[in-house]
């Protein structure tokens, strides 16, 4: 009977929606989305047969409230030693460059708008003639990523022909999504050449024929071959398709335009490299090695990219104002050779042994944590088997039980060899704050 008696006490939800208590929530979240939550709210009190508290009620319909109308999606450290971590985000985009984007992303533009002729334009002119200058191509497009840059340039140049892909390149990248899917998607018939660990050039030249309509690199994505291993260089591809006069296509992926060798990593071929040795047309991600937001590029000959322009899949996989708006200052900073400057992932890269060393030290004064030695991976599928010296936190206790309490922090760390560790090279200016906090509450922990 007291459980009844507590039932009855509950006020009715017209009143508690009309009470000094809930006024601000209501004026925050509107009458009917506070009025759904305290009924949810009530049905639980009666259901646990509990007794009715405003300042309860109060902090359980704003939480729900709250649950309801936010997204998940939040801003988290970086503290894992991996630079472009596909888990985060990718690349982060400096605040500065983010500005000069946001005066195009917060207002109208002329997306489709030619300013000289008044008339309706292409939106995919916008970033051709800086992809001209950064890269020696003829004609760029932009995409939303770089699969569907991949598919589309497939579907424009091999429909229902046969595209030559080599058995060691036939990889699986993020998110369980396959090269020859992505082949096959896109209208093309897939023909594998060579082994798993030996292509030669020969190999592309015996297997074209009147069916062949293009043939593909592709940069083997999160791994690398080694051992009993051939493949046949760009220059030697360049000939099998001059001579079988069928195009090169190369999903190069990773979105290669500066030298990575001044910091640390072996040398490799840039996009300009890549086409000006003869390579018809290259697609790769913005969002890795360019360091911009996630977007595609076809990059090359202006027949090709002029096809791709006409096909319908375009209108599926075009991107939208804010991606123009991001990768153009990017590569903006790229082809000015600001790119140490104003686009984080290379900041990270140049920055000295010595001033991490004092980041860490700074940022460890008043702790019991240890300044260490580690390595740094650049992340992404880009270099999968490279990683270059760094600067690591080691935070002293139970490994697990503090890579938890710092991701309730969103501060995401890494344990090796059962030490906790934060990477000081992937930290950003203004992160520096909240981990030195969480480095001084794991300490007085």
């Amino acid at each position: 009977m007291a459980e009844d008696s507590a039932l009855r006490r509950i006020p009715s939800v017209e009143r508690i929606l009309s009470s000094a208590a809930f006024a601000p929530l209501v004026d925050e979240l509107g009458r009917e989305r506070v009025k759904d939550a305290v009924v949810v709210h009530l049905d639980r009190l009666r259901g646990a047969r509990a007794e009715y508290d405003e300042g309860a009620a109060v902090a359980a319909v704003r939480a729900a409230s709250a649950a309801s109308t936010s997204s998940t999606l939040q801003r988290v450290i970086n503290g894992t030693g991996v630079i472009i971590h596909t888990n985060l985000g990718r690349s982060p985009i400096d605040a500065a460059l983010w500005q000069r984007a946001s005066e195009v992303v917060t207002g109208y533009a002329n997306l489709e708008l030619d300013l000289d002729s008044g008339e309706r334009g292409a939106r995919d002119e916008h970033l051709s003639a800086l992809c001209r200058t950064l890269f020696g191509c003829e004609a760029a497009i932009l995409t939303n990523n770089n699969a569907g840059g991949t598919l589309l340039l497939l579907a424009a140049v091999a429909a229902k022909r046969e595209v030559l892909v080599s058995r060691g390149e036939l990889v699986e990248i993020g998110g369980a999504f396959r090269v020859p899917d992505v082949i096959q998607q896109g209208g093309a018939k897939l023909r594998e050449v060579g082994t798993t660990n030996r292509t030669r050039a020969k190999d592309y030249a015996d297997a074209v024929t009147k069916k062949c309509a293009a043939i593909l690199r592709v940069h083997r994505s999160n791994f690398e071959i080694v051992g009993f291993t051939e493949s046949p260089s760009i220059e030697e591809l360049v000939v099998v398709a001059r001579v079988k006069k069928v195009p090169l296509l190369y999903d190069e992926g990773s979105g290669r335009v500066v030298d990575l060798a001044p910091y640390g990593f072996a040398r490799a071929e840039t996009i300009r490299e890549l086409i000006a040795k003869g390579v018809d047309a290259v697609t790769c991600s913005t969002d890795k090695l360019i360091g911009a937001t996630q977007g595609g590029l076809i990059l090359g000959r202006a027949d090709l990219v002029a096809r791709c322009r006409k096909h319908p899949l375009l209108r599926a996989l075009r991107a939208g104002k804010e991606s123009y708006a991001v990768v153009g200052e990017t590569l903006r900073a790229l082809a000015t050779g600001k790119h140490e400057e104003q686009i984080p992932i290379y900041r990270m890269l140049s920055t000295s042994f010595d001033a991490l060393r004092a980041r860490a030290a700074e940022l460890t004064r008043g702790t019991n944590a240890k300044i260490v030695a580690s390595d740094c991976a650049l992340g992404g599928g880009t270099t999968p088997a490279e990683t270059i010296p760094s600067i690591a936190i080691e935070v002293p206790g139970n490994a697990s039980a503090l890579y938890d309490a710092f991701l309730c922090q969103r501060i995401a760390g890494r344990i090796i060899d059962d030490r906790f560790t934060i990477e000081v090279r992937t930290l950003l200016d203004e992160d520096l704050p909240r981990v030195t906090a969480a480095l001084r509450g794991a300490a007085a922990g």
